[in-house]
Order: C-alpha cells, then structure tokens, then sequence
C-alpha cells in the first residue's frame, strides 16, 4: 500500500497569505505606535510632574524617555511580526491547502478527468464543501458509468436487430442526460 504523500508547502496561496499576513502585521504596526504615543504621553506627565516636585533636572525628558520607548516598542513589533506571521501562514493553510485542493479537481474536471479523490484534511476549513464536491464527482461517475452501460447496450441490441432492446437503451440514457439538462419545453 503506497504511503501517504505528505505536502511540504510553506505558502500554498502565497499573495492570499502573505496578503493576510501584511494586514495583521499593519494591524500590529497601528497598535504598536498608539502603544508608543500612549507610553510616552503617560510616561512624560508623570516624570515632569516627579521631577519638578524634587526640582531635579538631570536631562531633557525627551532625551530620556525617547530611546527607552524606541526600544520597547521596536521590540514589541519585532515579537508581535514574527508571532503573527507565523500564526497567518499556519492559520491560512487550513483554508488556503483546500482551495487548491479544490482548484485542482474543478483543473481536471475541466480537462474531462474524473478526480479519484476530492477530500481534504480533517482539521481544514471547508469540510462542507469538500463532502459536497465527493457527492458530486460520485453522482457524477454513477452516472457516466450508467450512460456508458447504457450505451454498449444499446450498441448490441442494434448490431443483433433488436430494436426494442436498442430503443430501451437509448430511453434509459435520455433520463440519465435528463437529470443533467432538462429539456427546454417544445412548442
């Protein structure tokens, strides 16, 4: 029994998810500055009011507390990028691994390959679709395998003068089609 393949795609969708990625990591770039501003409008009241009570004043406190609020915040985008990068892309998998997995089966439908297999992941996203799209390809194949019985039937009871038989075929085969496209009602 063949093992199976397992896929070692880091970005399936790489401009969906990496799309996603930019707009946690702008989402994160908005927070982290209001984080900034916020720290250092806190930090600079409560330090003036600190300072000119003792009436010390060994430097500018823009001098002091622009670098300390530079590095922690630089430092907090720097985890928060990685951290949601990476959550993104892991996320984006169980969503973005069975889209192409579906891509691929509408890809040889369209080439007039029947898929042997639609399903997807057990933990991925769109688990309705992909129970939906096995229904399909089996009624699908149920139904090409009727029409090609059908036929072959009818091909015999033609070559062996039988045109009941001949006629039952084709009948059976016009209600497989019919179920397919209906017929567009006649004058």
């Amino acid at each position: 029994m063949p093992s199976k393949k397992h896929r070692r795609i880091v970005l399936i969708d790489t401009r969906f998810q990496l799309g996603m990625a930019g707009a946690f990591i702008l989402l994160q770039l908005l927070l982290t500055g209001l984080f900034a501003v916020a720290l250092y409008l806190f930090m600079d009241s409560e330090l003036k009011a600190g300072l000119a009570s003792a009436h010390a004043a060994y430097r500018s406190l823009d001098q002091m507390l622009l670098p300390l609020v530079l590095v922690l915040a630089g430092f907090n985008l720097a985890l928060s990028t990685a951290l949601v990068t990476g959550f993104v892309v892991i996320l984006s998998h169980r969503i973005a691994g069975p889209l192409h997995r579906f891509r691929i089966v509408m890809e040889e439908l369209a080439e007039r390959r029947l898929p042997e297999d639609a399903r997807i992941r057990p933990k991925d996203q769109l688990g309705v679709l992909s129970e939906s799209t096995g229904r399909a390809l089996d009624t699908l194949q149920a139904d090409l395998t009727t029409l090609r019985s059908q036929l072959a039937r009818a091909r015999v009871a033609s070559m062996g003068g039988d045109g009941p038989a001949a006629g039952e075929a084709l009948a059976h085969m016009d209600a497989t089609l019919s179920q397919w496209c209906p017929r567009a009602p006649g004058p």
